[in-house]
């Protein structure tokens, strides 16, 4: 199932918010991919791609945080870390196979909206909320 990029997803930040569309937009391309049976064609870009643009926007969101001193910063660098070993792994695994597969490709868009849904909705919306109660 594709997600679509809605209002359940703002964090309210605008310079966040946009970044998380231009995630959404990288999972769409690969979706779109997938069902024309081009997946393989895409993994490549979607991974680099995944790889610059998650290094960057986690490095936006978490100098967000410590400048409005969110609490749980630490916790929140940790699940960055994490998703962006996730994309090393399916990367590994691409040079491994030399070429991308369509599986490759499906569960790279599988972890990626899984993530989107997850991390954004929840974890995002988390400090966020915090911004908002302390700016106050």
């Amino acid at each position: 199932m594709l997600v679509e990029w809605s209002d359940a997803y703002s964090v309210g930040i605008d310079d966040i918010d946009e970044q998380h569309q231009g995630i959404f937009q990288a999972a769409h391309r690969l979706y779109y991919a997938i069902i024309n049976v081009e997946g393989e064609k895409v993994v490549d870009e979607t991974l680099e791609f995944l790889q610059k643009y998650a290094a960057e926007h986690f490095q936006n969101e978490e100098a967000f945080m410590e400048r409005h001193g969110y609490p749980r910063i630490e916790q929140h660098k940790k699940l960055h870390a994490d998703f962006l070993e996730r994309i090393d792994q399916v990367k590994e695994e691409y040079n491994v196979h030399l070429a991308p597969t369509q599986e490759m490709a499906d569960s790279l868009l599988e972890l990626t909206q899984d993530w989107l849904i997850d991390h954004i909705a929840d974890v995002d919306s988390a400090y966020a909320e915090y911004v908002k109660r302390t700016a106050g």
